[in-house]
């Protein structure tokens, strides 16, 4: 898979735009100024959106080629993005580092998916808030971007579950608009999410 990504993130061209996420966009009003991870953030479009509103940001890939993406694009806006290459079937989280974590249209295995969510849950900071927008299974239907494979796409109950204990700002499942490079391309199926670790009592 990672030659897959790297292969894709490899010519000029930024597949999935300049432009950061609109729903990333919104989200970000809620969040507090301090440390945010992008996780699969590809060619850095979130990340270095983040980075101009005044975050510590940090952008994890597994394709070197957009991290190199993401690299150019912070210094083409003027701005600082920490770049990491982590591959998250093994990545280490280290507990209660982050203030939120950003997952954008980052697809995985299921075994991927169930670690990356228990790391997230782990690496979060009280108060800290997850972040997402994810294609569902219906987006199989729709053809405007995402996996292929049915497994890799979101299942919004088990998101749901995985954070059963957070505080729900927003979460909704249904359609929206998406043109983002020529990645997506349209009306599209997504589960959203902002849910908020609880401090502890």
């Amino acid at each position: 898979m990672n030659s897959k990504w790297h292969e894709r993130f490899s010519t000029e061209e930024y597949f999935y735009g300049k432009e950061p996420n609109l729903f990333l966009v919104q989200a970000e009003q809620r969040l507090p100024k301090g440390k945010i991870l992008c996780i699969a953030e590809g060619e850095g479009r979130n990340s270095v959106f983040l980075a101009s509103k005044g975050y510590d940001v940090t952008a994890w890939d597994f394709a070197q080629s957009g991290i190199e993406k993401t690299k150019k694009l912070a210094e083409d806006r003027g701005v600082v993005v920490k770049t990491e290459w982590h591959d998250l079937t093994d990545v280490v989280w280290e507990e209660e580092e982050w203030d939120a974590i950003i997952h954008i249209f980052g697809h995985f295995p299921p075994p991927v998916f169930t670690r990356t969510m228990a790391g997230i849950r782990k690496a979060l900071k009280p108060g800290g808030y997850y972040v997402s927008e994810l294609y569902t299974k219906e987006q199989l239907d729709y053809g405007t971007g995402g996996p292929k494979e049915r497994e890799f796409l979101c299942d919004p109950g088990t998101l749901l579950a995985q954070f059963s204990d957070y505080f729900i700002h927003h979460f909704y499942v249904g359609e929206v608009e998406r043109i983002e490079g020529q990645g997506h391309s349209g009306l599209a199926h997504v589960a959203q999410s902002i849910f908020q670790k609880r401090a502890s009592r």
